[in-house]
C-alpha cells in the first residue's frame, strides 16, 4: 500500500514539473479589443491590457496593427508584444461605426472559434472609431474591465437589453430574428456613456434606438429589472408655471406575442405588462386618482412609442422582437423568404400595455 501511494506521489510531482508556469506579471492579459474599418480589404485592431505598476496602481497598455483579417491583426500584435498576449481575460470587443455598417460577422465568428474566448464577451458598437473609445483612461482597474462593468450594470439595473457574443450569434443564425447591440460614445478622455442600441439586418447596422427610447425597446424584447421612465403629466393647475412629472421605475415586465395566422394580413398582438413604483412625483398630492392617471399616461406612452418603433422595423425589414420565430413555429413548411418579402411588412402588429403602480415614493 505504501509503495502504491509513493508511486502516485512521484507521478504527480513529475507531471506537475512538465506544466509550463506562467506568472501574471509576465503576461499581457487582453481585456478589450477594438476593430475599425481602414479600407475595403483592411481593418485596424487595437488591444488593451492592464499593466501592474510597483505601487500597485494599474495603467492601460495598448497595441495596434492593421491587416486584412482579424487573425492576421492578432498575429501582428503578438509579434510586437514584449510579453505573451493572453486572450482568456477578454471582456469586451468594440466595433467602429463605419465597420459595423460593412458587416461584423467575421469578427464574431473569429471570436467564437477561439477556445480561449468566452461566449459572454460583450460586442459593442461605437460612435466614431472604436480605437478612439478604447484608448481613453477610464477608472482605476483598466479600460476593458471598466467598459464591461458599465455594460453589465446597464443590463441588470437600467434599460439595456441582455446581450453578449452568444446571444448575438444565436439571433444572427435564427430565421425570423434580428440582432441588436449596445452603442458606446466617448464623452471625454475619462468618460464614456451608452448612447443607444444598434439594430442589425443580418450583420450590418441599419438603424439605432436613441438612449431616451431604450426603455421602450427593452420592455418589448427583454425582461426588465430596474428600468425607469419619466412621464410628463402636463401643467400643474395650482402652479401653471410648473409641469407635473412622474418618474416610474419598473420592477418587473413581461411580454406575450399572439399571432392570428389565418387573418389577412396576419394579425399580431404584443401584450406588455409592467409593475412599477413611482420614485418621484412633482405634483402637490399623490393619491389613488393621481396614480391611476400616471398608469393611463404610461400605458399610452408605451403603446404610442412601441407601435411607432415596430412600424419602422417593418419598413427596414428587421425583426428584433423575433415575431418571425413565432410564425415559424406555428406554420408547417415555413418559407422565410415569403415571410420577409410579403407577410411581415404588411402584418398588422399592435402593442397593448398594462401598467400597475404598486406604490409611491417621494412627492415634491
Amino acid at each position: 500500500m505504501r509503495s502504491i501511494i509513493l508511486l502516485i506521489t512521484l507521478t504527480c510531482l513529475l507531471l506537475s514539473g512538465c506544466v509550463e508556469k506562467e506568472i501574471l506579471d509576465d503576461l499581457y492579459l487582453e481585456t478589450g479589443k477594438a476593430y475599425d474599418y481602414v479600407s475595403q480589404n483592411r481593418i485596424r485592431g487595437t488591444a488593451v491590457f492592464p499593466i501592474y505598476l510597483p505601487d500597485k496602481t494599474i495603467k492601460n497598455g495598448f497595441l495596434s496593427e492593421e491587416a486584412s483579417s482579424t487573425r492576421e491583426v492578432i498575429e501582428k500584435i503578438e509579434r510586437r508584444a514584449q510579453q505573451p498576449l493572453v486572450r482568456g481575460a477578454l471582456d469586451v470587443v468594440l466595433i467602429g461605426e463605419k465597420l459595423s455598417e460593412k458587416g461584423i460577422i467575421d469578427i464574431a465568428d473569429s471570436l467564437q472559434r477561439d477556445a480561449s474566448v468566452g461566449a459572454r464577451v460583450f460586442l459593442i458598437i461605437t460612435e466614431g472609431e472604436a480605437s478612439d473609445v478604447l484608448t481613453g483612461n477610464y477608472g482605476n482597474r483598466g479600460n476593458g474591465i471598466y467598459i464591461y462593468n458599465l455594460i453589465e450594470h446597464n443590463i441588470s439595473k437600467r434599460e439595456l437589453p441582455e446581450t453578449n457574443l452568444h446571444l448575438f450569434l444565436y439571433d444572427y443564425y435564427q430565421q425570423g430574428q434580428s440582432s441588436y447591440l449596445p452603442i458606446l460614445r466617448k464623452t471625454s478622455d475619462e468618460s464614456i456613456a451608452i448612447s443607444g442600441i444598434a439594430l442589425l439586418s443580418y450583420d450590418k447596422v441599419v438603424a439605432k434606438i436613441p438612449d431616451e427610447d431604450m426603455f421602450f425597446f427593452k420592455i418589448m424584447v427583454d425582461r426588465i429589472a430596474e428600468g425607469s421612465h419619466v412621464i410628463k403629466m402636463g401643467k400643474n393647475p395650482n402652479k401653471p408655471e410648473k409641469n407635473i412629472e412622474a418618474s416610474v421605475t419598473s420592477l418587473h415586465s413581461k411580454q406575450k406575442i399572439r399571432i392570428d395566422r389565418k387573418a389577412d394580413p396576419v394579425k399580431v398582438d404584443v401584450e406588455i405588462s409592467i409593475r412599477g413604483i413611482i420614485k418621484e412625483y412633482t405634483g402637490d398630492t399623490l393619491g389613488a386618482k393621481q396614480m391611476a392617471a400616471v398608469e393611463n399616461r404610461m400605458k399610452a406612452d408605451i403603446e404610442n412609442k412601441c407601435n411607432t418603433m415596430i412600424k419602422s422595423f417593418q419598413e427596414l425589414g428587421i425583426d428584433p422582437l423575433g415575431i418571425g420565430q413565432y410564425q415559424k413555429h406555428g406554420v408547417r413548411g415555413f418559407d422565410i423568404k415569403e415571410w420577409k418579402k410579403d407577410i411581415y411588412p404588411k402584418a398588422d402588429i399592435k402593442v397593448k400595455a398594462k401598467v400597475k403602480i404598486l406604490e409611491a415614493g417621494t412627492v415634491e
